[in-house]
């Protein structure tokens, strides 16, 4: 008997060690998050401290060109990682929100202590513009802009040392909606630029924060002049609706995705969330849901219990989904 438990454990312990050896990035990462989490746990921010207008601003590279279309310069920021932990970068892509109509690329701060800590832990943060829509509807270019930016990752891998296989998208209302579209569509669709069109555009995962994903679902009642004018432009609601929904690109092979939504959202509706999310299961598609239960669409209401559920979950996902 001694024998035996002798060999077990020496069975165990060399387990142990491969396992440490084969998993200790993410081991190191999920101790990042962690000690971010306990942070943010002991340190319980208040609205006026959570200032979603201010962003991080130690990027390494701002305003690079990325593509030039109809006389527009569409620019990106590159935020490095502030240690070498792969030999290669992983790439996690932030895409802002806006109504379609404003934003920009400025990560804000209720993002910033998450991201700031896949950036210790090796991995790149990328933060694109789209183009704005003005006076017209414009989904196809905008979706079109987020792909050709995912093209660019591709494209420059070499330059920025990016692993294309380890791409991930983060997209925030509207820019979670072109996230979604930018991801679940086929590679050769959605195309606006013909040098990045040559590049590939998968990605391997998707978070998407309170995206639309049917647009029958929007609330527009009460849109000022500017979004009013935008959807009144809309001749085809119903071929518009059945191309730009996100929902109809799901099939078994899309991007694993996170959902992250309140329930109190009084302006895309969490029942789009829970349509994705279900479409996803019944799909066979890999997705999860985290529900929020105080705030509104802007995160501007958000309590502490709602802060820790978003750094956790959205650590938690990453993590698994993060190279070994």
């Amino acid at each position: 008997m001694k024998k035996f438990f002798k060999m077990f454990f020496s069975i165990l312990f060399i387990a142990i060690i491969i396992l440490t050896l084969v998993f200790h990035k993410r081991i190191m990462l999920c101790y990042g998050i962690i000690e971010k989490y306990i942070s943010l746990k002991n340190h319980i921010w208040t609205t006026q401290e959570l200032d979603i207008e201010t962003s991080s601003n130690s990027m390494n590279y701002s305003d690079i060109v990325y593509k030039n279309t109809n006389g527009t310069s569409l620019t990106l920021d590159v935020y490095g990682p502030t240690k070498q932990v792969y030999k290669s970068s992983p790439v996690l892509l932030y895409v802002h929100g806006g109504s379609f109509a404003y934003g920009d690329k400025s990560i804000p701060n209720a993002l910033s202590p998450v991201l700031d800590t896949f950036r210790e832990q090796g991995y790149t943060i990328i933060s694109t513009s789209y183009e704005l829509m003005k006076d017209k509807e414009n989904f196809n270019k905008q979706i079109s802009d987020v792909k050709d930016t995912i093209r660019w990752i591709y494209k420059n891998k070499s330059i920025y040392n990016f692993d294309t296989n380890e791409i991930g998208v983060i997209g925030v209302s509207s820019g979670a909606h072109l996230s979604l579209m930018a991801s679940y569509s086929n590679q050769g669709e959605f195309t606006d630029n013909s040098e990045l069109s040559k590049y590939p555009s998968k990605v391997k995962y998707l978070i998407d924060f309170a995206g639309p994903t049917d647009l029958s679902l929007l609330n527009t009642r009460g849109l000022n002049y500017d979004l009013s004018k935008i959807f009144l432009s809309i001749t085809d609601k119903d071929y518009t609706i059945q191309k730009y929904n996100p929902i109809n690109y799901v099939n078994s092979t899309i991007p694993s995705t996170l959902i992250i939504h309140s329930n109190l959202d009084a302006i895309v509706p969490y029942e789009s969330s829970k349509e994705l999310y279900d479409k996803c299961i019944e799909s066979n598609a890999k997705a999860n849901l985290i529900t929020l239960n105080s705030t509104a669409h802007d995160l501007s209401t958000i309590s502490n219990d709602d802060i820790i559920s978003i750094s956790e979950g959205l650590s938690k996902f990453v993590i698994f989904n993060s190279p070994l």
